[in-house]
């Protein structure tokens, strides 16, 4: 039998690192599978509700306390101590702090696998926003490649573009990659889509146009809000259509300050962190990105699943492959408020093509599927694969219908 698989990350905040990793290690058979376990600083965060109380969950911040001032060191130290108890197989490294900090315990502890995981596309990451800052943003941004290649085994990331930047612009050797898709449970969000949760007399008979995400700065919601502020004043819109918005974060404020400068207020709707967003899609017309940078993000896999069309960024990475170069979804140039208002319109006036891409998207879904990216995950402790080649797509449709 393998020995335990160790996930390591952060907190279990609403992001959609997070939620990936909490579908990972809840689905995670262990029967078939090795036995998985999860380690965080703190238990805590909004995702927290979605985590089955049956994964076994070991907190840093308990085993050493941080100090103040020294918390990355407290951390490095309770890493050492958690995996010289454990002495698990594997060890998969969810974000860069993780992965830095286990970098340094194999200097010491080098009889497990590391897998570091870039759940992003690195060249952003390091230079867009959001980027880390501090004594922590300088040693990521000159050591990580360094660290990498020297201790993990094996270098993983989300998306096929993303793995090409770390080839291309970072000097990793194409071999110790593997790409594995970020996973959406489609039975989980199937089910609670259908929960009404009293959106259908909320929505009435005005049409919704949605974005999920978290408020921050590289989610650019100021794109999708000041595109907004053209078609709101639009009739094709006026008095017909809403944004709502799902998320929070800390862009929050200076977004609704933008909405009531352009004199739209009125017509976006800021609902907050949902813990059930899949009923917002369902309900949703048109699900809009606007990131200046991703991984592979996972709200467009979402809406996909629910069946609702996606107009979304080109930016890197991740849209362009999720929405198959376009065939998929609407795309428009990253940055640029007027071709974001362009591709809301173009996706408004032609209900057709929107549900030719809806369509199309359904019959790829099954390249996200929960149960074949965890037997992914699981295999990377077997082994320092190669990385594979972008496979051909195969059609299979697994979606649900969304109300026309």
């Amino acid at each position: 039998m393998p020995g335990l698989t160790l996930f390591c990350m952060n907190n279990l905040h609403e992001l959609g690192i997070q939620r990936a990793i909490t579908w990972i290690v809840n689905g995670w058979d262990q029967a078939a599978h090795a036995p998985v376990a999860l380690s965080l600083h703190r238990r805590e965060g909004a995702l927290e509700s979605f985590l089955d109380p049956r994964v076994r969950v070991y907190e840093l911040d308990r085993i050493t306390p941080p100090f103040p001032g020294f918390s990355s060191l407290t951390r490095v130290i309770a890493y050492y101590q958690l995996l010289s108890t454990l002495r698990p197989s594997t060890v998969i490294a969810v974000n860069q702090y993780e992965a830095l900090a286990l970098c340094l315990v194999k200097r010491l502890l080098p009889h497990f696998t590391l897998v570091v995981s870039e759940h992003c596309h690195v060249s952003s990451n390091i230079s867009g926003a959001d980027a880390h800052t501090g004594a922590f943003g300088w040693y990521y941004r000159h050591f990580f490649r360094r660290e990498y290649l020297k201790y993990a085994d094996v270098i993983h990331t989300v998306s096929h573009d993303a793995a090409d930047d770390l080839v291309q612009c970072h000097g990793i050797p194409a071999e110790r990659i593997r790409v594995i898709h970020n996973p959406v449970d489609m039975e989980l969000v199937h089910a609670r889509a259908r929960e009404d949760g009293g959106l259908t007399a909320r929505k009435g008979q005005r049409r919704w146009l949605l974005a999920a995400s978290r408020l921050s700065r590289q989610k650019r919601l100021d794109i999708l809000i000041s595109a907004w502020g053209q078609l709101a004043r639009d009739p094709e819109f006026a008095p017909d259509w809403r944004l709502v918005i799902c998320g929070d974060g800390p862009e929050r404020a200076m977004l609704e300050r933008l909405a009531q400068d352009l004199g739209v207020a009125d017509t976006v709707d800021f609902v907050g962190f949902q813990t059930n967003p899949w009923q917002w899609m369902h309900h949703s017309d048109l699900l809009v990105s606007t990131s200046e940078w991703e991984g592979l993000p996972c709200s467009l896999i979402e809406a996909q699943a629910v069946g609702v069309p996606v107009a979304a960024a080109d930016c890197p990475t991740g849209p362009r492959e999720i929405l198959l170069d376009g065939r998929a979804g609407f795309l428009f140039p990253p940055g640029d408020v007027n071709a974001c208002a362009a591709a809301i319109r173009r996706a408004v006036a032609d209900p057709e093509a929107a549900r030719q891409k809806v369509r199309t998207a359904r019959l790829h879904l099954e390249r996200f599927a929960l149960a074949d990216i965890i037997r992914q995950y699981a295999d990377l402790g077997q082994q320092s694969s190669p990385r594979p080649a972008r496979p051909p797509i195969q059609p299979r449709s697994i979606g649900m219908n969304h109300p026309a």
